[in-house]
């Protein structure tokens, strides 16, 4: 009886974990589906494709007619093409091709397609010219040389979040901040009048009367402040300031999520053309479309069901060789695979070839770590050795894992590589790596443990 119940036992717990990897690979295949707006949507985190297999926005940008023929040099383009590249890496954008034309200054630019393009591509063409002027005279103040830094600031009261676009000044421009904020400040001028009057007669004689009248009038001097020629305020200071920096309110406070993140893209925008520089010269968009990529969907649903079809003949290679061990090795196998799919979904790797590639040399790693736990297993119960698992399990790591410790060092180093595909290739085998160190711990071990009790 005793017997029999273990193996109950046993059977509930194996069936258990089968079930929950059922579940997850459910899930990391097919997703969650739910109704939205009449129709059936998935709401599990789709993946981030690279350009590569999701096509790109192409923008061609030609120079503005505005333009001297001093400006027209190949020293100006290439600063502009320097400035734009700061403004994409400063917009989150980690993968981008830019070709210049250094003759006549054209631009061809690709960039990844998704919900921020757009906002992103409105900012490349703006010059970013900084000016703080005085308001009656046009004299220049302070322009983008005196700028050092500029960053988005909040501040939550019970009225709602308010965003600020603080501008900080470096040394130089830290004083004359200073002296231009003494110079346009709100003063307070105080007059004083006084009236005598005077009346004589021959019989009587009235005594003098004066009076003395105070008035006060209030003066400003100011200054306006404009970003690409476009005024964004005139105002003046209420005192010096002796910080070096400057906060100007973007919107007014809020509560609603839209709005505040509209007024923050706004702040964010500037604040990048602030701290990227002014273009040399100005330039006109003049193509702006999508382009597929050679790539289609159905291409790569063709690659995933190869990778599935071998990934089947592994599985029946293993049960073949290594019987109800090597079935349940194979169920945890499947979830194996689903589970990283969705790792890779939510860690925001961006998914390119090389990417691809990564995922298949981590599924064929798995693999290896798989027959080599059964095969130390079926090892160790044939020399009737006492801790059986403990033992499999162990040599299994250190087998495993001193022979990949090279590949975990260029995974390692790819990881820090600003090229997108040797980023997106080692990411992903880098959470391929963790995966197999974890997953196997919790889930393979666990059901051979049970199995072989």
């Amino acid at each position: 009886m005793k017997k029999e119940n273990k193996n109950i036992m046993k059977n509930i717990k194996i069936l258990t974990i089968i079930l929950l990897i059922v579940l997850v690979s459910m899930i990391g295949f097919f997703g969650i589906y739910k109704q939205n707006k009449n129709q059936m949507s998935n709401i599990v985190k789709d993946y981030s494709y690279a350009m590569d297999l999701n096509g790109a926005r192409t923008l061609k940008l030609v120079l503005n007619s505005e333009n001297s023929d001093e400006e027209k040099t190949e020293e100006n383009y290439q600063k502009a093409k320097t400035i734009i590249e700061k403004r994409l890496k400063k917009l989150g954008v980690e993968e981008y091709k830019i070709a210049l034309n250094s003759e006549n200054g054209e631009m061809i630019i690709q960039m990844p397609e998704n919900t921020s393009t757009d906002s992103i591509v409105s900012n490349l063409t703006t010059v970013g010219k900084f000016e703080i002027i005085d308001s009656e005279t046009n004299e220049v103040l302070l322009d983008n040389n005196s700028i050092q830094s500029s960053s988005v600031l909040y501040n939550t009261t019970k009225s709602g979040t308010s965003v600020y676009l603080e501008i900080a000044f470096n040394k130089e421009g830290k004083s004359k901040l200073e002296e231009v904020s003494k110079t346009y400040v709100k003063s307070k001028n105080t007059t004083t009048s006084e009236n005598n009057t005077s009346t004589e007669n021959t019989t009587t004689e009235d005594t003098n009367s004066s009076e003395e009248t105070n008035t006060t009038t209030s003066t400003e001097k100011k200054i306006t402040m404009k970003i690409d020629d476009k005024e964004i305020m005139s105002t003046y200071f209420e005192e010096p300031i002796t910080t070096g920096k400057i906060q100007l309110s973007v919107g007014s406070a809020s509560t609603d999520t839209s709005t505040l993140n509209g007024y923050i893209q706004q702040a964010q925008n500037v604040a990048t053309e602030l701290d990227c520089g002014k273009l040399p010269v100005k330039y006109d968009l003049e193509k702006n479309q999508y382009i597929l990529s050679n790539i289609s969907k159905q291409d790569l649903t063709y690659i995933a069901i190869a990778i599935a079809v071998i990934a089947v003949i592994a599985i029946i290679i293993l049960t073949i060789k290594y019987k109800s061990n090597g079935l349940l090795t194979g169920i945890a196998y499947i979830g194996f695979t689903a589970l990283y799919l969705l790792l890779i979904r939510y860690t925001n790797v961006t998914i390119s070839l090389e990417s691809i590639f990564a995922i298949a040399i981590v599924l064929i790693l798995n693999y290896i770590f798989t027959t080599i736990l059964l095969a130390n297993i079926k090892k160790t119960k044939e020399e009737n050795t006492e801790n059986v698992m403990n033992k499999s399990i162990s040599e299994t790591y250190k087998k495993f894992f001193n022979r990949i410790i090279p590949i975990c060092i260029i995974v390692v180093t790819f990881c820090f590589v600003k090229w997108i595909p040797m980023s997106s290739f080692g990411m992903t085998a880098f959470w391929g790596i963790v995966m197999i160190l974890i997953y196997n711990i919790v889930v393979t071990n666990s059901l051979m443990r049970i199995k072989n009790q």
